[in-house]
């Protein structure tokens, strides 16, 4: 795949993250085999319960995937909030959604393949999702299940059918993590938009994610730009 398929901008400090407006969600792409030199360090800002979550993964990539992303966001959110990395605390809803203790920073948390991809955001409830393109998967017999007629429609009409299945798939994940909710059984119950835009109050957004992945970021407010950064590049403990 292209090394950078979300077209990422580069910050080489922490101390130069870029002001975090209220109208602005900073998107954050990590690729976890660049990382891999930089996971134990990732692993030492993990508290005792993330750090117990990733050694219970069987397959090793989940355990890096999962690694990288409690990592990075830790270090992101303490370069947001000025608070140290090791002492960042979340709370859950009953759902299990995380938010952070404190500041006004919204955050939420996705990964597929490759990639880990985190949306920071203030005083809003933001969902993203990053979804691996599967070419050999059976998308209308799926589509027929959790996607509603006018999706499955749209799916079986379209001429690149697993790209439009992805994207419709990515922006429908990302709408119930923004609305809080873990109930997967609820994809077919809504329809969202293929184009960007927004419906009934909630706002989506395309993520330039490449060929291979579909990617889409939600909110509940207005968006006025969505910037996109890689912190592969990014040191943090200068």
């Amino acid at each position: 795949m292209n090394k950078n398929p979300f077209l990422m901008e580069n910050i080489s400090e922490i101390s130069q993250l870029p002001s975090l407006g209220t109208d602005t969600i900073h998107i954050w792409g990590i690729h976890v085999p660049d990382m891999f030199d930089q996971l134990d360090a990732l692993f030492s800002v993990l508290c005792e319960k993330e750090q117990e979550k990733a050694a219970r993964f069987s397959r090793e990539s989940d355990r890096q995937s999962s690694i990288a992303a409690r990592g990075a966001l830790r270090i992101l959110l303490s370069g947001y909030s000025n608070i140290p990395a090791e002492c960042i605390k979340f709370e859950y809803t009953e759902n299990g959604k995380p938010h952070l203790v404190g500041p006004d920073i919204d955050f939420n948390v996705s990964h597929s393949g490759e990639w880990v991809v985190l949306a920071i955001g203030r005083n809003r409830n933001i969902g993203v999702d990053v979804e691996r393109i599967k070419e050999g998967m059976d998308v209308l017999a799926i589509a027929s299940r959790y996607f509603t007629p006018e999706e499955a429609k749209q799916i079986q009409d379209a001429e690149d059918r697993h790209s439009v299945f992805f994207t419709l798939w990515a922006r429908k994940e990302a709408y119930v993590k923004a609305c809080g909710s873990a109930l997967f059984r609820e994809l077919s119950s809504f329809a969202v938009p293929l184009a960007d835009g927004v419906k009934e109050g909630w706002h989506f957004r395309r993520l330039e994610a490449g060929s291979k992945y579909a990617a889409a970021v939600v909110t509940d407010k207005e968006l006025a730009s969505v910037p996109c950064y890689d912190f592969g590049g990014l040191k943090w403990d200068s």
